[in-house]
């Protein structure tokens, strides 16, 4: 994050959620990272070496992030589709990429949409928004550039929108499954050519809570945990990357994975903050409606403090700071200080 004044702002505002989303953002729009990605999602990709798919990316991605001008970034296509009025959406990331053995002239063969998303309880299924997502892309290439004109519905170009979940529910880690077009023969057995329906494929992507690192698999799913998930120094994970998926550290690719790692662990402390503040207040309400004058029970006080001495071991900072991140009530602060001073005294 050092000299980082994208990070920088994002902190001074409190934004940490939004810094590390745009962070990841980033981080996959590396033609290095994104070419281990369409080797395993996209199907016209998994006989052509991982080495070789960057050639196929294009030149030009655009992201809701600034990037800067390197050989390894894609521009991207805009990701703000205002084709149907009143509902707009915005993808994470939208590209276009050539597809192998086709015409020197066809420049552009496929349009790869990647999604990051922190969970799957959205309130509704990503499945459906992903199915959505694909029929946007594939209704707004009428008449744009790069599509199609008119009545020309032969040059409509394949879509795919490949979702990947941090942190699923524990039902759905480890799934990894694909939603494609199939013909199926109803009466009379007649196959029309795959090509003329196979437009729209979905690829939903669930990570593990965990991985073993240190087995010989290495594939797609571990990379990304490293990459987003795993709570190890910035030096391990670059090892890994570099020894175990090939990928050369750039540059880009060596910042940006120190600025995820730091963003990721400010997210980390965050959260515990605000669970240890909802948990206070909580334990605060519950001592009220029992009638306890104090306002918390000698076992809510113990709980808070204990939470309070793994904090400040975790984030390295003073008790003082850490009740302030979780914006303890003054009410109670001497309670839970007297008590993590006597509990760090008797752990001595």
């Amino acid at each position: 994050m050092k000299n980082n004044l994208e990070v920088a702002d994002a902190i001074e505002t409190n934004d940490l959620n939004k810094a590390y989303d745009e962070y990841c953002k980033k981080i996959l729009s590396n033609k290095q990272i994104l070419a281990r990605i369409m080797k395993e999602c996209v199907a016209e990709y998994r006989d052509i070496p991982v080495e070789e798919i960057p050639s196929y990316i294009e030149n030009d991605p655009r992201l809701d992030v600034s990037v800067e001008d390197e050989t390894d970034k894609i521009q991207g296509r805009n990701i703000e589709d205002q084709s149907v009025h009143g509902a707009e959406i915005k993808y994470d990331i939208l590209f276009d990429a050539k597809l192998p053995n086709s015409d020197e002239n066809e420049r552009i063969g496929l349009f790869i949409n990647i999604e990051a998303q922190n969970s799957n309880n959205n309130g509704y299924p990503l499945t459906s928004r992903a199915v959505y997502y694909c029929s946007r892309l594939l209704a707004k290439q009428k008449n744009m550039q790069g599509g199609f004109q008119n009545s020309e519905f032969q040059n409509l170009k394949k879509v795919y929108s490949i979702w990947i979940v941090m942190n699923p529910s524990k039902a759905m880690e480890g799934v990894f499954n694909e939603y494609t077009i199939n013909e199926r023969c109803l009466r009379k057995k007649y196959h029309i050519p795959k090509t003329d329906y196979d437009k729209l494929s979905i690829v939903m992507i669930y990570l593990n809570k965990e991985y073993d690192i240190n087995d010989d698999k290495h594939d797609l799913t571990e990379m990304l945990y490293i990459l987003f998930q795993a709570n190890m120094p910035a030096e391990d994970k670059k090892y890994q990357l570099s020894e175990n998926y090939g990928i050369m550290m750039t540059r880009a690719i060596d910042r940006e994975v120190d600025d995820v790692c730091d963003l990721s662990k400010g997210v980390r402390e965050k959260g515990r903050a605000e669970g240890l503040a909802e948990g206070i207040e909580k334990g605060l309400a519950e001592g009220l409606e029992k009638g306890h004058a104090e306002g918390l029970s000698e076992g809510q006080i113990q709980m808070a403090s204990s939470i309070v001495i793994s904090l400040m071991k975790t984030t390295n900072k003073s008790m003082s700071e850490v009740l302030d991140m979780a914006d303890v009530d003054k009410t109670i602060r001497p309670e839970v200080e007297k008590a993590v001073k006597a509990m760090m005294q008797s752990n001595r």
